[in-house]
């Protein structure tokens, strides 16, 4: 029987990322927990928002792989105008913010695009007026504004953090004509573009780049979103209601992840980092109010074949797959043709086979496989043109 490529790292059936918006060095003094105010501004702090997730998530599900949005500016959600007191930094300027970002790549986590400063008020003087903002994407009147913007960013995250940014999300999920060919000139490896993506839970590619267009299939507010209050009067006036249709609106929520999961669809969770917002508003899907809910989520995950990856790891796996050719003409010999245009580094494939076998490479070096899933998987590093393996039984 033939050796095939599997449809996932290490054969998992699915892989899942905790992708959290919003990431910045930014604080608003609005609730009594730091943590609740805290955007990033903290860092590593007690009582940050990051340790608030660490010791309410991470400890848990340790595991978790998560991708970070972050601006590259000061974030425009607050502004002069703005109630409470808050502070703000842009990448670069505070040393502490940079060695934490730099720390979250340390521990596998990813640091990806969010715009430079997510958009605009459209009256400055009206801030918490409803529609009042148009986030970034949708200010672009130009392809060349749009992609020196955006070039900006990813020189500043190499600048800052020596780590080239390989993917990102339009900001509120927002764009409008030009927006996919302003990604697509970037030369990212991946962008996430609509949280529901178009009714279609996996991966696609668009432009001439091939960019890996990522789901955003599920909110972490899930299990708790028709029973946490939003600050909104009259919708919280409404979830007096709704509050007892959440455990009915449990069962679909956990029906949708199954079908993910036995699709062997990407499971993206979507959350932010705060719930503190300038509009008096609570921040929609964010790790606080969500905590709950997250852990229904991560509990279900944990029974399950999971491939806890990042982003950026996944889409790497994505490109491999895509761009590699196998074939065996002869029945102790494996040949996969890897056009690695991008010069993607540490490039990784997982193979299959319905019996334990060893495969070596050119150089002698052996490959063992292990059992994953009902099959003899093998895990493969794999270089730019032919790799060419001997297969022999293990």
């Amino acid at each position: 029987m033939e050796i095939e490529i599997a449809p996932w790292y290490n054969n998992h059936q699915a892989p899942s990322v905790l992708m959290i918006d919003d990431l910045s060095d930014l604080y608003i003094e609005k609730y009594s927990q730091n943590y609740k105010n805290d955007w990033g501004y903290f860092c590593h702090q007690e009582n940050s928002a990051y340790s608030f997730l660490e010791k309410n998530l991470l400890k848990l599900f340790p595991d978790i792989k998560i991708t970070f949005f972050v601006p590259y500016l000061r974030h425009n959600v607050l502004h002069k105008y703005s109630k409470e007191k808050h502070v703000k930094y842009a990448i670069g300027e505070r040393e502490e913010f940079t060695n934490f970002l730099k720390e979250l790549v340390e521990h596998g986590h990813e640091i990806a695009h969010h715009g430079s400063h997510h958009g605009e008020y459209i009256d400055e003087s009206k801030i918490t007026t409803v529609n009042n903002f148009k986030h970034e994407w949708e200010l672009f009147e130009t392809e060349k504004e749009g992609v020196e913007t955006t070039k900006r960013g990813i020189e500043i995250f190499k600048k800052h953090l020596n780590k080239n940014i390989t993917g990102g999300k339009f900001c509120g999920y927002k764009q409008r004509e030009n927006s996919l060919k302003i990604i697509d000139q970037c030369n990212f490896l991946y962008w996430c573009e609509n949280i529901h993506f178009k009714n279609n839970h996996d991966f696609n590619f668009f432009g001439k780049n091939s960019v890996i267009s990522f789901p955003s299939n599920f909110s972490g507010n899930s299990f708790v979103r028709l029973s946490y209050k939003t600050g909104d009067k009259s919708k919280d006036k409404k979830k007096q209601i709704t509050k007892y249709l959440q455990p009915l609106y449990n069962i679909l929520q956990y029906k949708k992840l199954n079908e993910l999961y036995q699709n062997r669809h990407i499971i993206s969770i979507q959350e932010h980092i705060s719930p503190a917002t300038s509009s008096g508003i609570t921040q929609s899907a964010n790790i606080v109010s969500d905590i709950k809910s997250l852990h229904k989520i991560y509990k279900f995950l944990a029974k399950k074949s999971i491939w806890y990856a990042t982003a950026d790891e996944i889409a790497n796996y994505i490109y491999v797959k895509s761009n590699t050719i196998s074939s065996q003409e002869k029945e102790d010999e494996l040949i996969l043709t890897f056009n690695n245009t991008r010069m993607i580094l540490n490039t990784v494939l997982s193979l299959n086979h319905p019996h334990p076998i060893v495969l070596i490479d050119e150089q002698g070096n052996q490959y063992f496989s292990n059992e994953s899933n009902s099959q003899h998987t093998i895990n493969v590093p794999i270089i730019d043109g032919k790799n060419i393996f001997t297969v022999e039984p293990q």
